[in-house]
Parts: structure tokens; C-alpha cells; sequence
């Protein structure tokens, strides 16, 4: 029996390492004709036409954040009307939706890959609107594990496919522009936000979790918004592509990171001033932005470093850098999720406002999401940098959670939408940034997977932070029965210590070359750069801050150090 669970486990890990490292996508020469063409000999395809697809696909998976508009409706229906008050059932088949959704963009990530975004944009559209009719014949009949099973587990699923459809794709068209490409990626998701709520409300009726008044009804809704979405989604399906092997942008010195090869000429003797940026094609990180001028120097042509920074799925899925930045996103996007589940119902039973005022909420909310999502990825590209925006995203988060408890025993509705709006503001520029983020630290060709095990932190987010908010909620509710404005207060306090522990991550967090290959000191700890970009290590017993030159002597010392590279014959063969 161990001698058997010990193959299976065996199986399954050599599965998983095959799974994220072969992402090779071959296509044949019919195929790649056919893909020059948007309809065959009548429309020739022009790599502009992705990003209005890649906003609408994503304004139909942003839909999603408008569920908090279904929880009063479902309750009064399976439960029966009791004025309106939340009884905190129907969000929980949101934090089990957005585990299924971030798990399911997960493992997607390298099937995106080997198959192309159009297969895996077409399952994940017929997956969704699978779920939307179970989760319609659920409240039919007044059964909740259904609706958990519908929209909970078909539907989120669908979504966590096509969330990441658009995303590889657009990075490998544009690498110029590689930040406007993940903001047209995502973009669009927070579209669904601002416009669902109010669809939602126009179908169901605004009074109908209080007096029973209906227009068309929670069953129709989901089944005429389910069928709307799958024909947005299938449609945008057949313009999604990846780009042809050995495609360039017109640029001399725009080319995707994937295709680069590596050449090997007679080397000079390195100088202190060598430049990390002239170093790595494949890795076009923050170097140059943290550090001081002095670092900066003319590149050197003669030899090039490249290959040994580059990574592959697995290496850069199980680099530590990965997983610091991993736990740095999931506190920058913890607290939006859990207000996003309950903003309609806030609105309503904390505030005592109308349902119409709660759709309104909602829509704001998204707006903000698009904003962060349009702006924070703009000014990353300005800044040529990433951490700084995260850390700001955190510091900001940890001010509006602080303030929420007053703003709601005031009953504030421009407090809430204030708090609100700069916690979704930033969760929208935190998954604006993402995709580049990614495509920067670890090459544009690990972009599938490393972006899909990243939206995976909502799973932990709707898991573990769903139920505890769900359950420290109903606790509150119980100790103070008749005064409201109170049943978030310890919800909100509690989440101050996984933000403030992200934020201390986040500003340790290596993101240039000499960060994270830099050979260690002896006892050396871990090691960070001060605000004036210069390199402190922490020992057991000091705290050493080198000097430039010092710093450019080591990073030298440790490139010539390196093994040589295999010629450019070794790199023959092109992939895609």
C-alpha cells in the first residue's frame, strides 16, 4: 500500500513538472496562413483587433464582481423575506466561485500555452454558461448546493479559463508596449463590474429580496445574462492567436524576449560600471530604475549573459523571488475581494440605503478597478518600475481598512464609496500590473503559467479569508443584534495584520538582477536596497551598506566567474 501511494504521488509530481514545463504551442504552415487572416482573403488580421476582443471576453469574466447583487435576491428566495438583512449565505458561494476561478487559472496557464487562447477561451465560455443554467435551475427549485455547484464550481471555473486567455497573447504582441498590453488585458474586467449590477437589478427587480416584486425574476436573469455572455465570449474566441514564430515589432530594438538568441563573441574584462540591463535581454528588470546613475554605463556589446539568466516555467514558478512576490499580491488583493462580496449588502443593511443606491455602489467600485487598471499599469511603464506601486497599493489599503469601522457606525455612503473606491482602485491596479510585472521578472514566455498561479492567491483569499470574514461576521452579528454598523468592525481590524505583513514583504521584495543572483556574504541573511538604490546586507550581527563601486567589483567578479555559453548554433532552433 506505501509502496503504491508512493507511485502514485510519483505520477503525479512528474505530471505537474510536465504540465508547466512543456508550453511549446507548434502550429503547421496551413494553420499559421489561416491566422494571417481575421476572415479568410477578406479581413487581414492586425494585432490592434486583440484588444477590444481581450476587453470584451474580460467584461463578461468581470461579471463575476457584481455577485454581491444575488445575495439578498437568492436569500429571500430559498429563505423567504425578512426585510432586507443579510444573512451572509448566498457570499459564500462567491469565495467558493473565486477558488475554483483562481485555481482553474492556475493550471490553465500552460494549456494556454501548448493550445493557443482560442481552445481554451472556447471551453471556458461553454464551462460558464454551464453554470449559469445550473445555478438558474438552483434557485428554481430552491436548492443551494446547486447554485454552489453551478455558479460556485462550473461557472467559476469558465471564468478562471478565460480570465487568462487574453493576457499571453497580448504580451507577446506588443512587447513594446508591454504595460498598455496588460491594461487592455484586464481592463475590461472591471467593465463587467460597472455594468452588470445595474442589468442585474433591471432583470430581477430592485424590490424583490423585500416585497416579492419581480420583473423577469433570479432564474431569468441568470439565463438571459448566461446566454448574452457566451456569445460576447465565443465571438471574441476567434480572434484571439498567438503571434507566428520569429515575430518582431517593426523596431530595431523591440523584439519578444522568447525569441532572442543568445550570441557569443570574444569577451573584454568587465568594468565596474557594467550595466544589468546590458546583461540580460530576457530579463528586463527594475535595475536601472533602483539604483543610482552612477551604475549606468554604456552597455556592453561584446558578451552576452543572457542565457544564464533566463528561466523556465518551473524555475521561475519555484524561485523564491516568486513566492515573496506571491505572498507580497495576495495582501495587496485580500481586502478588495471581501469588499467586493458584500459592497450591494453594505449598502443596504449597514447604511440603510436603497437597492438602487447598492447597484450604484457597486458600479462605482468597478469604476475604480478599471481606473486602477488603466492608470497604475501607465505609470509603471513611466517609472520603469513595479515594487514602489505595490507598496504604495498596501500603505494606502491599510489607511482606508483603519477608517471603514467610523465610516460605517456614521453611516457614510461617500465614506464607504471613498474607503471602497481606493482598496478596489488598487486591487484593479494590482492585476493591471501583473501580467508585466511577470513578463519582466521572468521572461514573456513564462507569462501563462506564472500569471496563472498568481491569480491563485484569490483561492486562498476566498478559502481561508471568505469564511473567516463570513464567520467573525455572523459572531458580530450575534453580539450586537440591533446595532448594524457594527458586525464588520472586527473583519476589517483583523485584516490589517496580513496587509501590514505584505507591505514588509513587499519593500524586501529583490527585483533586479543583482538582488537575486548575487552570490551571498558569508552569514550573510537577506539583503534589500535603501531608498537611495544602494545594496545593504543583514547578517547575524551587522548591517553592511556597500558603496557603488564595491557593489560593481562583486557583480563583476561574479560574471566573469560564470561558465561559458553554448555558441549560437546551440540556440538554432526557434520557438514560438
Amino acid at each position: 500500500m506505501v509502496m503504491k501511494s508512493w507511485n502514485v504521488l510519483s505520477w503525479l509530481k512528474e505530471a505537474v513538472i510536465w504540465h508547466y514545463s512543456n508550453i511549446q504551442y507548434v502550429r503547421n504552415e496551413t494553420q499559421l496562413e489561416r491566422e494571417k487572416w481575421l476572415i479568410p482573403k477578406i479581413i487581414p488580421f492586425n494585432r490592434y483587433m486583440l484588444m477590444p476582443c481581450a476587453a470584451l471576453s474580460q467584461a463578461c469574466v468581470g461579471t463575476f464582481y457584481a455577485w454581491s447583487g444575488f445575495n439578498l435576491p437568492i436569500e429571500a428566495q430559498l429563505y423567504g423575506r425578512n426585510g432586507g438583512v443579510d444573512r451572509a449565505v448566498a457570499s459564500n458561494v462567491f469565495y467558493v466561485a473565486i477558488a475554483f476561478f483562481s485555481c482553474s487559472a492556475a493550471v490553465t496557464g500552460p494549456w494556454l500555452e501548448r493550445n493557443g487562447p482560442r481552445k481554451v477561451l472556447l471551453v471556458g465560455a461553454t464551462l460558464f454558461f454551464f453554470g449559469n443554467l445550473l445555478t438558474a435551475l438552483g434557485v428554481y427549485v430552491k436548492l443551494l448546493p446547486l447554485i454552489y455547484f453551478g455558479y460556485g464550481v462550473f461557472g467559476a471555473t469558465g471564468l478562471g479559463m478565460s480570465y487568462v486567455c487574453p493576457t499571453s497573447p497580448l504580451q507577446r504582441w506588443f512587447p513594446d508596449r508591454r504595460g498598455v498590453a496588460a491594461c487592455a488585458a484586464v481592463c475590461g474586467y472591471s467593465l463587467g463590474a460597472i455594468v452588470a449590477p445595474f442589468a442585474q437589478k433591471g432583470l430581477i427587480g430592485p424590490l424583490f429580496h423585500k416585497t416579492g416584486e419581480a420583473y423577469l425574476g433570479i432564474e431569468l436573469t441568470f439565463l438571459i445574462l448566461g446566454s448574452c455572455y457566451f456569445v460576447i465570449m465565443t465571438t471574441c474566441a476567434f480572434v484571439l492567436r498567438h503571434p507566428p514564430p520569429g515575430y518582431s515589432v517593426h523596431s530595431p530594438t523591440v523584439k519578444p524576449a522568447e525569441n532572442i538568441q543568445p550570441t557569443r563573441t570574444v569577451s573584454r574584462p568587465l568594468t565596474s560600471s557594467s550595466s544589468a540591463s546590458s546583461i540580460s535581454p530576457i530579463l528586463n528588470t527594475e535595475f536601472q530604475a533602483e539604483l543610482p546613475k552612477e551604475h549606468s554605463a554604456p552597455p556592453m556589446a561584446e558578451t552576452d549573459y543572457s542565457e544564464h539568466f533566463s528561466m523556465t516555467s518551473v524555475g521561475a514558478l519555484t524561485s523564491l523571488q516568486y513566492w515573496i512576490f506571491y505572498l507580497t499580491f495576495m495582501g495587496a488583493e485580500m481586502s478588495s475581494i471581501l469588499v467586493y462580496s458584500k459592497i450591494q449588502s453594505m449598502v443596504q443593511t449597514q447604511l440603510g440605503r436603497s437597492p438602487s443606491d447598492g447597484a450604484t455602489a457597486n458600479a462605482i467600485l468597478g469604476g475604480c478597478d478599471l481606473l486602477g487598471r488603466l492608470l497604475l499599469p501607465l505609470a509603471s511603464d513611466m517609472i520603469k518600475g513595479y515594487k514602489p506601486l505595490y507598496a504604495l497599493s498596501l500603505s494606502c489599503q491599510l489607511i482606508s481598512l483603519s477608517c471603514l469601522p467610523t465610516v460605517l457606525e456614521a453611516k457614510s455612503f461617500g465614506g464607504l464609496l471613498t474607503c471602497g473606491g481606493i482598496i478596489v482602485f488598487f486591487y484593479g491596479g494590482g492585476f493591471g500590473m501583473l501580467a508585466a510585472f511577470l513578463s519582466q521578472q521572468f521572461g514573456a514566455k513564462n507569462v501563462g503559467p506564472t500569471n496563472g498561479v498568481a491569480v491563485s492567491v484569490l483561492a486562498v483569499i476566498g478559502i481561508m479569508g471568505g469564511l473567516t470574514f463570513t464567520a467573525v461576521y455572523r459572531s458580530q452579528q450575534a453580539l450586537y443584534p440591533n446595532n448594524p454598523t457594527h458586525w464588520y468592525d472586527l473583519n476589517f481590524r483583523w485584516m490589517l495584520g496580513p496587509v501590514s505583513l505584505a507591505l514588509v514583504i513587499c519593500l524586501f521584495m529583490p527585483t533586479d538582477l543583482r538582488l537575486r543572483y548575487l552570490p551571498k556574504a558569508e552569514g550573510e541573511l537577506f539583503r534589500f536596497r535603501l531608498p537611495n538604490g544602494r545594496l545593504t546586507r543583514v547578517t547575524r550581527w551587522e548591517l553592511t551598506v556597500l558603496s557603488t563601486r564595491e557593489e560593481d567589483e562583486e557583480w563583476s567578479a561574479y560574471l566573469r566567474s560564470l561558465p561559458p555559453i553554448p555558441g549560437p548554433a546551440a540556440h538554432s532552433t526557434t520557438r514560438n
